[in-house]
């Protein structure tokens, strides 16, 4: 395994991390006892970056991943979550001390590494459901983590920015007052990194990875797999009203080119594709089992994309991969 410093956190953590969305059930159904193998085979592996939320499995992914460590001895970093209720504001200390009781109660901890906000950041509070504001954000959710930080239950505080408003997101990271950032970064949407190709119909994510480089943020990338379309099959029901991801995999399909001796199927394409950018420091795949452990895990020896495979993709990504 290789390893980050994670920006100004100075956590030194692995390039492949392990996303809990899939031990919590995100991705596909597993095992509880599945679950911990992963763990267990991740650190076998060199992986040391977990990251998960009471959000995953209504609280099974922290609590595999707490079994998993228990009598391990290897050190690992763990990054969780607080969706903070917008209606309650006043009271946001409370709510985000409580969500962490349980989360380091279930990990079987004294303390987290890093706490992200899990929520949206829209230009008014609750312009999308569980979204917050700007002055939200800066305010009192600021002041509720910084408590639950100084009080020694987390060392780092971050963001999670994935469907949000991108002034409202730009606004609260340039007051540098957030430590790391999870940054939406796939083969299919690169804007996090880079503006959307003209008439193409992306979801920007505003470049927030050269933003969040401007304030020295540890980045961590999510999404590598693009909820599924970028693997061999989506392994869970469609909704029908799901559009992206039908899109998704539509786009995906163009991809085979991407495939030669040295990467096998997409889902290796698609961790190789973020290893490639220096600007993130770990990938989170949302694995549930060991073979997907030991497969993204493994993608860490795989040669990079040629120039010419780079310029194809650049072709298709620029016209939407539409022929």
């Amino acid at each position: 395994m290789q390893y980050n410093s994670l920006g100004r956190t100075g956590l030194n953590v692995s390039r492949v991390g392990f996303g809990g969305g899939g031990i919590g059930q995100v991705w596909g159904a597993t095992t509880r006892d599945e679950a911990v193998r992963a763990v267990h085979r991740a650190l076998d592996l060199g992986i040391n970056y977990f990251d998960v939320a009471p959000a995953y499995g209504n609280g099974k992914a922290e609590e595999a991943l707490g079994i998993a460590l228990e009598g391990r001895s290897e050190e690992v970093i763990i990054g969780t979550k607080v969706r903070v209720p917008g209606d309650d504001l006043a009271n946001a200390t409370a709510a985000v001390q409580r969500s962490m009781e349980t989360s380091l109660r279930l990990l079987k901890r004294d303390s987290v590494d890093i706490l992200h906000v899990h929520n949206r950041f829209t230009e008014n509070r609750g312009d999308v459901p569980n979204s917050l504001s700007a002055d939200d954000v800066m305010g009192p959710v600021l002041e509720a983590y910084q408590a639950v930080q100084q009080a020694g239950k987390t060392r780092f505080i971050g963001l999670s920015a994935m469907d949000h408003d991108v002034p409202t997101l730009n606004k609260i990271m340039d007051t540098g007052d957030w430590d790391t950032m999870l940054a939406y970064y796939n083969l299919l949407n690169q804007t996090a990194q880079s503006p959307p190709p003209p008439g193409v119909n992306l979801f920007d994510n505003g470049q927030n990875i050269l933003l969040a480089k401007k304030h020295d943020m540890g980045v961590i990338g999510i999404r590598s797999h693009a909820a599924g379309a970028l693997t061999s099959g989506v392994d869970r029901p469609v909704p029908p009203d799901n559009e992206l991801l039908r899109q998704d995999v539509a786009s995906a399909a163009q991809l085979g080119f991407l495939l030669d001796g040295n990467i096998k199927n997409l889902s290796q394409a698609a961790t190789v594709y973020c290893l490639m950018n220096e600007d993130i420091h770990t990938t989170v795949p949302g694995v549930k089992n060991v073979a997907e452990t030991e497969e993204m895990a493994g993608c860490i020896d795989l040669t990079p994309f040629s120039p010419a495979q780079m310029t194809r993709l650049g072709e298709l990504y620029n016209k939407g991969f539409r022929d």
